[in-house]
């Protein structure tokens, strides 16, 4: 599995950043609705999602960015994203003591970065059998992603435990939505979902809803 991405190099005073920011994820959209993290995703952007997290689960002094925000196509379907609901996605490990309050001063500093391509095997990702995780709902649990939104972007900061155990929850979408074929399906619905009740969200994330959707359109002229 591969997954495009420039690296970037930010100084901010005393600072210095290394973003990694994805150039795939062409079919996928984000959008906060003030109820839950609403994502959008084809097969091919679902495997790139999956690949991402993990990414950020193997790279705790970096910055993984991913640009979702103004894309030119637009799943078809009910229950739109609303244009001012599209969000960015910046995952950072909890270790990096990141600010989001930072992240536009970054962001405006990123230039055209690196190019690179990162590889994973499926061998890579959590097996099922290792997904339970032990003292996840204690209090004293430490392994929580938490979210902040700075520059419309979800700044969700974490431990390499949550974000794997999420990459491999998107790679089972992009396995198994496909073959669901949702448009014979009476709900014509399929999804991945991380809930606050696994423990391994703090209580500042909501629900995180992504759907696979198969069929997409060009955005609207003017969109």
């Amino acid at each position: 599995m591969r997954l495009g991405i420039t690296e970037h190099r930010v100084r901010l005073g005393p600072e210095e950043y290394r973003v990694l920011r994805t150039t795939g994820l062409h079919r996928a959209l984000c959008g906060d609705t003030g109820h839950w993290l609403d994502f959008r995703v084809d097969r091919e952007a679902a495997a790139e999602l999956a690949a991402a997290w993990l990414l950020a689960a193997r790279s705790p002094r970096s910055l993984v960015h991913v640009p979702l925000r103004n894309r030119g196509e637009r799943p078809v379907g009910p229950h739109p994203l609303e244009p001012h609901q599209a969000r960015d996605l910046l995952l950072v490990h909890h270790s990096r003591q990141f600010p989001a309050s930072r992240w536009k001063a970054v962001r405006t500093r990123l230039g055209h970065g690196s190019p690179h391509t990162v590889e994973f095997r499926r061998a890579d990702f959590p097996a099922g059998e290792d997904r339970p995780v032990t003292g996840a709902h204690h209090a004293e649990f430490r392994d929580r992603v938490r979210l902040t939104t700075a520059a419309d972007t979800l700044v969700l900061s974490g431990s390499a435990l949550p974000f794997a155990d999420a990459a491999a929850d998107f790679l089972d979408l992009a396995d198994t939505g496909p073959g669901w074929d949702i448009r014979c399906r009476s709900d014509g619905h399929a999804c991945a979902e991380l809930h606050p009740t696994s423990g391994l969200l703090d209580h500042s994330v909501p629900l995180v809803h992504v759907e696979y959707c198969p069929d997409w359109e060009p955005a609207p002229a003017g969109g």
